[in-house]
């Protein structure tokens, strides 16, 4: 059985808005989601480029849904 966590932008960078979430599924291991994952969701949702450098704990909010 997989997790699905909600991914929230906790500042402003760039495009990507305080308040943008995305949703990742996880399912083929445990823990939260990568950086690439994250960046990877954000372009799929909202076509925003974001850097895996940009995508840790210290910019979003990562919750276990």
């Amino acid at each position: 059985m997989g997790n699905l966590w909600k991914v929230t932008a906790k500042r402003e960078s760039g495009k990507l808005v305080k308040g943008m979430s995305v949703e990742i599924p996880i399912s083929e291991r445990s823990g939260i989601p990568r950086a690439k994952e994250i960046a990877q969701a954000i372009l799929s949702k909202y076509n925003i480029e974001v850097g895996e450098t940009r995508c840790m704990e210290i910019y979003f909010e990562i919750v276990k849904i």
